[in-house]
């Protein structure tokens, strides 16, 4: 990369990657994306940024944002290659085991908060990935008991280490959902479950496909209901008296839900827009 530059300087290697990150993404992403590998691999904030322009950087420096670089431009999400993302003000580890956390289900947490009435719940996050929202939950309410369960028990090691790294206690589970019956009884039920029929794959942007896990994508059979599906089924068993499920859902299964609710023993579901306007969580409860 030095040889791309006309020195080693911080404000030299910032316009640079701008230009280069401005030919994929837009102006407002490039620039965001400047920032955060700046701050992650020196540690500065914006301000300190400007403050430290005209400062010289090493070859073994430049090496890393030249790797870096070299990765985001192929496409792989930023986080994979800085290797953690934030979800509600925690910095958590993101590996292509599990999907990276998205701001939507930060509002899904909120939802989870606002319904609530407990001091000590005991709530169960269903294919738990990266261990974002279980541990968001732990965080807001420590007396919590929380379990989670995913059928990748590579993306229950990252969640282990990064209820770890962030000290929080939570029981993790290798567990399919959709042909386990037997987990206990729980106050609130949670899920991002995936809703994507195989089908749509081809019509997704690759940074998604190429780098993120399918098997937190996409459904089987292209069957976008059917992890609902199963726990409306189990809601009946698993819910204790008051208590909820809160999952996340795709705009455009609103609808389909609505009418699949229908044939559980269930109270008719209620329907939560996310600050897009986007219809993007489900809440019920058991009749």
């Amino acid at each position: 990369m030095n040889q791309l530059l006309a020195d080693n300087k911080v404000n030299t290697l910032r316009a640079y990657l701008h230009g280069r990150l401005s030919e994929r993404y837009d102006e407002r992403e490039a620039s965001n994306m400047v920032f955060a590998l700046f701050d992650e691999f020196h540690g500065w904030s914006r301000t300190e940024l400007v403050l430290r322009s005209n400062d010289r950087l090493g070859e073994s420096e430049l090496l890393r944002y030249h790797f870096a670089l070299k990765r985001m431009m192929q496409g792989e999400p930023l986080q994979y290659v800085l290797g953690n993302g934030w979800f509600m003000g925690m910095k958590l580890r993101t590996t292509p085991a599990a999907l990276i956390p998205r701001p939507e289900t930060e509002e899904l947490v909120r939802l989870v908060l606002e319904r609530n009435t407990l001091t000590a719940p005991a709530i169960l996050d269903v294919g738990t990935g990266s261990g974002c929202i279980a541990i968001a939950l732990k965080k807001h309410l420590p007396q919590a008991s929380l379990t989670a369960v995913d059928i990748s028990e590579e993306a229950l090691k990252l969640a282990e280490n990064n209820a770890k790294s962030l000290e929080v206690t939570i029981e993790f589970k290798t567990v399919d959902i959709l042909k386990n019956n037997n987990l206990g009884e729980f106050n609130i039920i949670v899920s991002n479950p995936p809703y994507i029929p195989v089908s749509e794959a081809a019509s997704m942007a690759n940074h998604v496909t190429e780098y993120e896990p399918h098997l937190a994508l996409f459904t089987e059979n292209d069957d976008p209901l059917v992890f609902y599906r199963r726990l409306m089924e189990l809601t009946p068993t698993m819910l204790r008296p008051g208590g909820c499920v809160c999952c996340e859902i795709h705009e455009d299964l609103a609808d389909d839900l609505l009418q699949l609710a229908q044939h559980y023993p269930i109270q008719t579901p209620e329907i939560h827009r996310d600050l897009q306007a986007k219809n993007r969580m489900i809440f019920w409860r058991a009749q």
